[in-house]
């Protein structure tokens, strides 16, 4: 308990003494001077400027409420300014924040008094100064769009009218304030008994003259220590930051308002104060600034255009890395880039950095896309979260699968919220494993929320530039900190995916917005490579579709992490983009050749397909190439389909069935068994509440627990045309499981095709597979490739990673044989001690206590394949993620294809510059490849891009060579 008091109360808990004195002395800063009036508008949605009812109006004491969390507000204030008051201050109190506007509507100022887990006090108390008020007529008339959204991480607590009034400011008592809290953090941090003690005394002394009335006296003892200069040969580069989430323990349209309130914020600072410098690094937020406020954004360039305000990072949002597909990552970079360049006009010099600090692990196929994306620097500092191990650097670079790397620096501290003191500071070099560099970045200001620095950042940052007892401070922009770091020896290298040892829960949680997504992200493909064989241009079209889904790929959105609005409200914008993009589709399928009426398969992945497929009550066989369309063929009648008693067979495979629905024996053609312990037996955990983080974490202790394992209440068995049918129905406490364990013919892969009715409250659904052929690696699929880890659990290292991330398919094999487990929309996994484990739900109840609840289909399914493989399970996972589009009299030969299997076309698009068709295919095998790519698309010239489509050199169609996981981007245009 008295951690989670220091934790919350901060600095109050820890100097109790020094936090009683600062009250004190915060009482003769601000003197009031002047009344004013207050009126408010409630409303449980925000109400734009121009549409105030003004009519509506009532008066409004200090103490009272305008609603609860997330309910909206308009303050009036109104009043005069007393005759013969200099440079007054409008005082406003609220519990929340607020937008201040004139009357004309133009913003003025944000307020905020968002209380955060160990916040310094305030000068003013509960009150906040509103700055740039025009006084001038001589009378106060504002209007302030107020909001409260929560208790620190709670959603709780109303929002809360305290007052507001003319005061005048003792700058004096006003600098004493600051100056003494500025020496108490130094004290109480230092390891240097004897500064500490010095500072004590100074500190004492400036007391005693504070007591006597002495203000200038107390600052005057405070002045010798404050000049004594830093003797550290150590830098920090300090840039002002406010992380705004979009949308976590609030919804979208009130991130719209806290970028307003940040962004406004953050300029009058940079009015107030000279060489301080903000960053700001998701353009969307520009963009709703742009359409909402123009007036604000006006200001918001001429500050880029002074390089007071850094535009830091690529990316449309910052997005989560593990989730999102690799062409989702792509346009993170391509849309967020373009809107840079053509709003700021900036170059691609000065787009070099990707800013993620908050992102839940980060893949191992991101520096090859950083790379080709223009970006060779990489900000984070998520992996100060590691539950477990220490990352065993700050400052390093880092290698992706391929071998690319990028520049990687952490700020040492562990936050993007630094509150820029000297606990902070000092922390930072302690566990700076890279201290020899001499520099490294300090991200302060309030965040989460928005708001960026503050009066407390600021009055701090301004004494401790030169400061004995701490390291030098400079305000610095990222990219100058970037620059100065290449020219380093930084000599720390670290190979693979950056995983966090902490929020594994997040590839799972809300498995509805992980489905939706997976179907949206198709969608695009689908629609892309549709205007691209038809010769459409589909920028205009669908860049704001792009957009759209990008934004939902922030990383409190697509892992499932926000209050239940945003889930509903996610879901209905996926499902929203699906429908447009089907009308999208069924337009351009309209242009395609056709020839009759006979029934077709078009194929719009880059794998060969030879399936069956159910049209009404009758099945066809379905032979088709990439990209291509082929009439449907009767489907052959398969006597050897069995579905009899405990097993099911299709001449291929023979699965016999245990008590539990469990596979306890698969044997292949030749005899082989590929089932060690059971395959498919679903499992229910314990997935007790993690605090605060419920959503995200997983508790490791499950392992330690015995699982309860699933029965079925009932079971029947069935041919179906090709397929071998078994049904089971499990029922266990409110919930309901229907699954469908389908054998095709012709066919190696098992499919799971399941419903579930799902009513639990902490607890976790699995589906284990043990197999025969188990190595001591598994191979999960991440973007444009796959990662090899562990499944062993040697060291600490390995035992923390035991919940892992893949996409379609995980594997592992032995020189004997190798088996995989696929999946059409789950991202969580185990791979350790024999075991594959797919991770099917959750049930967490913070922040929203309905996660998961309800209705759940998706398909999951394993295959045997030959050791060293992958060519079958890569192609089955695009089969069962990609569904044949049925289509009459669709006639298309094979619009791309590359004649090496392992090396897969993964988008066709018209190309970003509106001539041609870009062609992006990638190495999925891990290992060098030389291929052709044939294709009727007409050009003149064939050119290697990057991933933003700027030309690197000429590209022979009939060699290809790629290295192991290598994208490579084609452009076909004629010229």
């Amino acid at each position: 308990m008295r951690r989670y008091a220091e934790w919350l109360l901060g600095f109050t808990a820890q100097q109790p003494r020094e936090f009683r004195r600062l009250l004190r002395m915060r009482r003769g800063i601000y003197r009031k001077v002047g009344s004013l009036h207050a009126e408010v508008v409630a409303s449980a949605e925000p109400i734009p400027f121009d549409e105030i009812p003004h009519g509506a109006f009532r008066p409004i004491r200090p103490g009272d409420s305008w609603g609860g969390v997330l309910e909206c507000a308009w303050l009036r204030l109104t009043g005069e300014v007393p005759e013969g008051v200099e440079r007054p201050y409008v005082m406003l109190g609220i519990r929340g924040e607020g937008l201040v506007y004139s009357p004309g509507g133009e913003i003025v100022d944000a307020v905020t008094t968002v209380f955060q887990q160990g916040d310094l006090p305030h000068s003013a108390g509960r009150f906040r100064p509103v700055r740039h008020v025009d006084f001038s007529s001589g009378r106060v008339d504002l209007y302030a769009d107020v909001a409260h959204n929560g208790f620190i991480i709670y959603p709780v607590g109303r929002g809360r009218f305290h007052g507001a009034h003319l005061a005048v400011r003792d700058d004096a008592a006003f600098g004493l304030y600051y100056d003494y809290l500025t020496l108490t953090l130094l004290a109480h941090a230092t390891d240097d008994a004897t500064l500490s003690r010095e500072l004590r005394r100074s500190l004492d002394a400036a007391w005693s003259d504070f007591e006597a009335g002495d203000i200038r006296g107390a600052r005057a003892v405070l002045a010798v220590p404050l000049a004594h200069p830093s003797t550290d040969d150590f830098a920090y580069s300090a840039v002002g930051h406010g992380h705004l989430d979009m949308a976590w323990l609030w919804p979208l349209r009130e991130t719209q308002r806290k970028a307003a309130r940040t962004y406004s914020r953050a300029l009058a600072t940079i009015d107030d104060h000279p060489g301080y410098i903000f960053g700001t690094s998701q353009p969307q937020q520009m963009l709703w600034m742009k359409e909402r406020h123009p007036d604000l954004y006006r200001r918001m360039r001429a500050a880029v255009a002074s390089r007071r305000l850094e535009l830091q990072g690529s990316f449309w949002v910052e997005t989560d890395t593990n989730l999102p597909g690799g062409e989702s990552l792509v346009r993170q970079a391509v849309v967020g880039r373009r809107f840079l360049q053509q709003e700021f006009g900036l170059t691609d010099d000065e787009l070099r950095l990707c800013w993620l600090p908050d992102t839940f692990g980060y893949s191992g196929a991101l520096p090859q896309i950083l790379r080709k994306s223009g970006m060779d620097w990489f900000q984070t500092i998520k992996l100060a979260w590691n539950k477990v191990n220490n990352h065993p650097y700050r400052t390093f670079h880092w290698a992706g699968i391929d071998g690319s790397t990028v520049l990687v620096h952490m700020p040492p501290e562990g936050d993007y919220n630094s509150r820029a003191a000297a606990d902070g500071m000092l922390l930072g070099l302690k566990r700076n494993p890279e201290r020899d560099l001499g520099t490294a970045l300090l991200v302060y200001g309030s965040g989460d929320g928005g708001g960026g620095p503050g009066e407390i950042h600021l009055e701090l940052t301004s004494r401790e530039h030169d400061l004995r007892g701490l390291p030098k401070l400079e305000y610095s922009r990222a990219d100058d900190f970037f620059r100065e770091l290449e020219t380093l020896d930084v000599t720390h290298r670290f190979d693979g995916e950056l995983y966090l040892e902490a929020h594994q829960g997040t590839y799972t949680t809300n498995a509805e917005i992980k489905k939706h997504n997976r179907i949206a992200e198709r969608k695009l493909h689908e629609a892309e490579a549709l205007a691209a064989i038809t010769d459409r241009p589909a920028r205009d079209e669908l860049e704001q579709h792009w957009r759209d889904v990008l934004l939902q790929h922030f990383h409190d959105i697509l892992p499932g992490t926000s209050i239940a609005r945003v889930t509903r409200e996610t879901v209905a914008e996926f499902t929203r983009i699906a429908a447009e993009l089907d009308d999208y589709a069924d337009a351009r399928l309209g242009e395609l050749p056709h020839s009759g009426e006979e029934l077709a398969a078009l194929n719009l992945t880059g794998v060969p397909r030879d399936e069956h497929v159910r049209v009404g009550d009758a099945w066809f066989r379905a032979r088709v190439d990439p990209y291509a369309a082929a009439t449907l063929e009767p489907a052959d009648a398969h006597p050897e389909l069995v579905a009899d008693g405990d097993r099911l067979g299709n001449g291929s495979l023979t699965l016999t069935f245990g008590a539990t629905g469990e596979i306890v024996s698969c044997l292949d053609a030749t005899g082989t068994e590929h089932a060690r312990d059971g395959l498919n037996r679903l499992v229910l955990h314990r997935d007790p509440y993690q605090w605060p983080w419920d959503a995200w974490d997983i508790d490791q202790g499950y392992l330690r627990r015995r699982p309860r394992v699933l029965r079925p209440a009932t079971v029947s068995s069935a041919v179906d045309g090709p397929t071998a049918v078994r049904t089971h129905v499990f029922r266990f406490g409110r919930s309901r499981i229907e699954q469908r364990v389908i054998l095709e013919a012709g066919s190696d892969l098992v499919r799971f095709e399941t419903r579930v009715d799902w009513h639990e409250s902490h607890r976790m659904l699995r589906a284990d597979f043990r197999p025969t052929h188990y190595g001591d690696t598994s191979k999960s699929e991440i973007q444009f490739g796959h990662i090899e880890r562990p499944t062993t659990e040697n060291g600490p290292v390995e035992t923390a990673q035991f919940e892992i991330c893949a996409h379609k398919w995980i594997a592992t094999d032995t020189p004997e044989g190798g088996f995989a487990v696929l999946n059409d929309s789950k991202y969580g996994h185990r791979a350790k001690r024999g075991l594959l484990s797919l991770t099917l739900l959750r049930a967490p109840t913070f922040p929203d206590k309905t996660a998961d609840r309800g209705a759940h289909s998706f398909a999951y399914a394993f295959r045997p394949f030959a050791a060293g493989d992958l060519t079958s399970v890569i192609g089955d996972g695009y089969r069962l993620n990609n569904p044949l589009r049925i289509e009459p009299g669709v006639s298309l030969g094979s619009f791309a294809a590359t004649s090496d299997p392992g090396v897969i076309i993964e988008t066709i698009k018209p190309a970003e510059n509106g001539d041609g068709v870009v062609v992006r295919m990638y190495e999925s095998l891990g290992r060098t490849a030389v291929t052709a790519l044939s294709t009727p698309i007409p050009h003149t010239r064939a050119t290697v891009t990057d991933l933003l489509e700027r030309p690197q050199h000429p590209a022979d169609l009939d060699r290809l060579e790629l290295g192991p996981f290598e994208i490579l981007t084609i452009h076909l245009e004629q010229t």
